[in-house]
């Protein structure tokens, strides 16, 4: 059997070392002499009888000598070290959210503020979801609003309803059957399809077969990104992430969309037809 290797401990930079040696010199110093100063000013001597303004002012100081030196020596061998480690901390975390291209952070999917300030001047719409049937439903005025401009795009990928494997797996993770996420894909499919007027954006539809572990929504080079809860029920209080160009999360996203875009097949009528649709919910 191999014995596992402790992990050697990490010694102190030189530079550390010698720093702190030299306060710990300082600090014995200082504080020996703090020392001998209250030792000379409480002797009972003929000298100190007859100048009690030396002896008080020997006691004062070697008093002060102590507290003084002993508060300096902490700041700067614990205090200053602490206070050093924030600010590289702080400054490696901006730089860090700054790498990410990470503007916000936030656990409700549906804040009015978020959405409002990503639909702002926005041009290209690119839409990664099962079939997202409440957000569809809580910005569509934003939508149609954008489907006038004869300058917008609009691309929506949405769960493939012929793919068993996709359709079971989603329907297993939302509580729902096969036969009813179906239905849902095909009426959003729909929606989408009827913001559709002369004139107006291009608006595409596409399935993706596969899982889908996360949801993004791209506006022009801002991009929202929610996590999937994996637990029963549904909730608003998502993960959810807005990040802008130029960061290494949005390029994730870019790079993921790219490969959705070649992977996916336009959206058109199959086994899931309108009619089709009516029949499972007479059924």
């Amino acid at each position: 059997m191999n014995r596992e290797v402790p992990v050697p401990r990490k010694h102190d930079t030189p530079y550390r070392s010698i720093t702190t040696y030299k306060y710990s010199l300082i600090a014995i110093a200082v504080l020996a002499a703090g020392f001998y100063l209250l030792y000379l000013g409480g002797e009972e001597t003929r000298f100190w009888r007859t100048h009690q303004a030396w002896r008080t002012f020997n006691e004062q100081l070697g008093g002060l000598m102590i507290v003084t030196g002993g508060i300096s020596v902490l700041w700067e061998l614990v205090g200053k070290r602490s206070f050093a480690r924030e600010i590289l901390e702080s400054t490696r975390t901006a730089n860090e959210l700054e790498t990410a291209g990470l503007k916000r952070i936030t656990n409700q999917f549906y804040d009015e503020a978020l959405w409002k300030y990503c639909f702002k001047g926005v041009e290209k719409l690119d839409i990664f979801v099962a079939y997202g049937g409440t957000w569809r439903r809580t910005y569509l005025s934003q939508l149609q609003l954008l489907a006038k401009s004869p300058k917008a795009r609009i691309c929506v990928y949405l769960a493939d309803p012929e793919d068993a494997a996709t359709i079971s797996t989603l329907a297993n993770r939302f509580g729902s059957t096969p036969e009813k996420l179906k239905e849902r894909i095909w009426e959003t499919k729909e929606e989408f399809e009827a913001l559709r007027q002369q004139g107006g954006a291009s608006v595409k539809v596409f399935f993706w077969a596969g899982d889908r572990v996360f949801t993004f929504y791209r506006f022009d080079n801002r991009a929202v990104v929610a996590l999937y809860q994996h637990s029963e029920g549904r909730s608003p209080v998502l993960p959810t992430m807005l990040c802008e160009n130029g960061g290494s999360i949005f390029q994730f996203v870019y790079d993921e969309l790219r490969s959705i875009r070649n992977a996916s097949r336009p959206a058109t009528q199959g086994t899931g037809t309108s009619a089709v649709i009516k029949q499972i919910r007479i059924g």
